[in-house]
């Protein structure tokens, strides 16, 4: 099996990876001037920008969010794989680079809409130059969009199969069945997870690592699946992880000391959903106890009071970064998100990280229904003053503004006053009659990371949340 990483390999054309180390170990610490010249020229070269959207979000780019009618997404993927330049050319190119025989099987994973047009582009070319290769669509913007595809089969028409979910078993299943006959089935349910947890240890090569400068490698992981928490009214994870599976502390660190002897890589950004105070805690001493020394390595976890006391085995570990997902100090919008926390709890345990060397990802949410502008332009003052106080360049944050989205409890039941207007068919989110106000805020927003980051070049923070 070969895995091709059209991200890197984009990226490489613009730069990536060149710039300073960054304090803020994962997403939030990417080369970002890079990742956006990519971003840009990905998106100017779909061919859609004149294209007038469907159902746009007031925050929404319409490109990187998708948000097109169906056969206007179509006929630029069309019109692109029809054209040598810029695409078809080199996603041939990378194709047949790493096969040098017709495969029995590419599959695209789609992890978000800003990943479709590429996506459905390679799909395509697969169908024009290996016409007796089966094609397969899968990740969590699938999982996500899983009963909008099975409702529309133009949705997968370059896909002679979908698979949702975590979906490995089915993968090797239908692997099997293919090397001995064809098969166009158009979509296979996900199944739950046979055991309580799932193998730790990533499958890959030197060779998958070529592209990218040691140095700087950061290496994705997950040790556990679904968020225990689950009650976010914002949040997708119930809809694309909705089972939960343990931590095993022990195997995580055997797998962390494997990949430091076999592959030298002492960078870790763990993608868990939820990384929760006790789980912390069990990971950073399984870590100490371990062989591996000089490993730094990144979470995402609730706030709790329960994390102040662990801040120095954390930062002992080598715990470098830990996103926090906040969302709103404003004590409507916790309710309305079924999240609450005390300010002042919130303060302590940020600036107790801060000051133990933990870098801290504050995750804030702005613009919710019965918001008003004052009050959102109290919490980034609050986040400001906050950043103020702890150790320079210690506390990095994702200034988001909220997003109605597929799957979420809110776009069930909306709150009173929320009128959904629709959504894209390959878009994350939904157009609604959300206050006038916020544009303008969200370009506040986008100045204010701006202005860190030039203040700040190697740190700083993504106008991106993860959930």
């Amino acid at each position: 099996m070969e895995v091709l990483d059209l991200n890197i390999l984009l990226l490489q054309r613009f730069g990536g990876q060149t710039a300073a180390l960054s304090h803020t170990l994962g997403d939030h610490g990417k080369d970002r001037s890079s990742v956006a010249a990519a971003a840009q020229w990905l998106f100017a070269h779909t061919g859609l920008r004149d294209t007038p959207p469907l159902h746009l979000p007031d925050t929404a780019d319409p490109v990187a969010g998708m948000h097109y009618p169906l056969a206007a997404v179509t006929a630029a993927a069309a019109a692109a794989v029809a054209d040598p330049e810029p695409w078809r050319s080199w996603l041939e190119q990378q194709l047949r680079a790493v096969c040098d025989r017709p495969p029995t099987v590419v599959g695209v994973s789609l992890m978000g809409p800003s990943q479709v047009f590429v996506g459905l582009l390679v799909l395509r070319v697969v169908r024009e130059i290996w016409p007796g290769t089966t094609t397969m669509l899968g990740g969590s913007h699938v999982t996500l969009l899983r009963e909008w595809i099975q409702r529309d089969t133009r949705l997968r028409d370059t896909a002679d199969l979908v698979l949702t979910g975590h979906c490995e078993d089915e993968f090797v299943a239908t692997l099997a069945r293919l090397s001995a006959r064809g098969i166009r089935r158009p979509l296979l349910p996900a199944q739950p997870p046979a055991i309580t947890w799932f193998e730790y240890l990533p499958t890959f090569s030197e060779r998958h690592l070529a592209h990218y400068d040691r140095q700087r490698l950061t290496l994705p992981v997950q040790f556990t699946r679904g968020c225990s928490y689950g009650r976010c009214t914002f949040c997708t994870y119930p809809v694309v992880e909705p089972q939960i599976t343990a931590l095993a502390p022990e195997a995580a660190s055997r797998t962390i000391d494997t990949l430091v002897r076999t592959h030298g890589i002492r960078r870790f950004s763990l993608k868990d959903s939820l990384f929760t105070a006790p789980m912390l805690r069990a990971l950073a001493e399984a870590l100490l106890r371990g062989s591996a020394t000089g490993v730094r390595w990144s979470a995402t976890t609730k706030a709790s009071r329960a994390l102040i006391p662990l801040t120095h085995l954390l930062a002992d570990s080598g715990l470098a970064t830990v996103e926090i997902g906040v969302e709103t100090i404003n004590p409507a919008g916790q309710r309305l998100f079924d999240k609450r926390a005390d300010p002042a709890m919130l303060q302590e345990l940020i600036l107790a990280l801060a000051e133990a060397g933990i870098t801290v990802v504050t995750n804030l949410i702005f613009g919710f229904p019965g918001e008003q502008e004052h009050e959102a332009r109290a919490q980034l003052e609050w986040f400001l003053q906050l950043q103020a106080a702890a150790p320079a360049n210690r506390v990095d944050c994702s200034l988001n503004m909220l997003e109605m989205v597929r799957g979420a409890p809110m776009v069930a039941h909306p709150p009173p006053g929320v009128e959904l207007r629709g959504v894209a068919p390959w878009a994350f989110s939904y157009a609604w009659n959300a206050p006038a106000w916020r544009r303008d805020f969200a370009a506040g927003l986008e100045r204010v990371e701006r202005a860190r980051d030039e203040a700040f070049p190697t740190t700083g923070a993504t106008a991106h949340h993860r959930k």
